[in-house]
């Protein structure tokens, strides 16, 4: 895959900020013992073996993501350097979950 980009309804990520969404998600399971966000996030990561260009993450999916995506960026912020790919991919992947619940659209990870 080369950049990818987040979109959601009114959201446009930042350009190519999706890059490293599988990476995030790995990290945010890894970090959360919640069975459910195993589901969800193990759901997302296969979806993409059958997807062509994107993958669509439900709206009832990204509200269930706020809060781990939310603890894994405050704790991605007290170990790395500024500039770190996966706090850019957090930061739009926590905007878009927020968006995807107020406007009831699903997130489009676009490649």
């Amino acid at each position: 895959m080369g950049g990818v980009n987040i979109y959601c309804g009114s959201f446009v990520g930042e350009d190519k900020s999706g890059t490293m969404f599988e990476t995030v998600l790995s990290e945010v399971a890894a970090n959360d013992g919640s069975a459910n966000i195993q589901k969800i996030i193990l759901g997302i990561l296969e979806s993409i073996n059958d997807a062509e260009d994107h993958i669509l993450i439900s709206a009832e999916d990204a509200k269930e993501l706020i809060s781990p995506l939310a603890e894994y960026l405050q704790r991605l912020r007290n170990v790395i350097s500024a500039g770190d790919r996966r706090e850019y991919c957090a930061i739009d992947l926590l905007k878009a979950c927020e968006v995807a619940v107020e406007e009831k659209e699903p997130i489009a990870i676009v490649w």
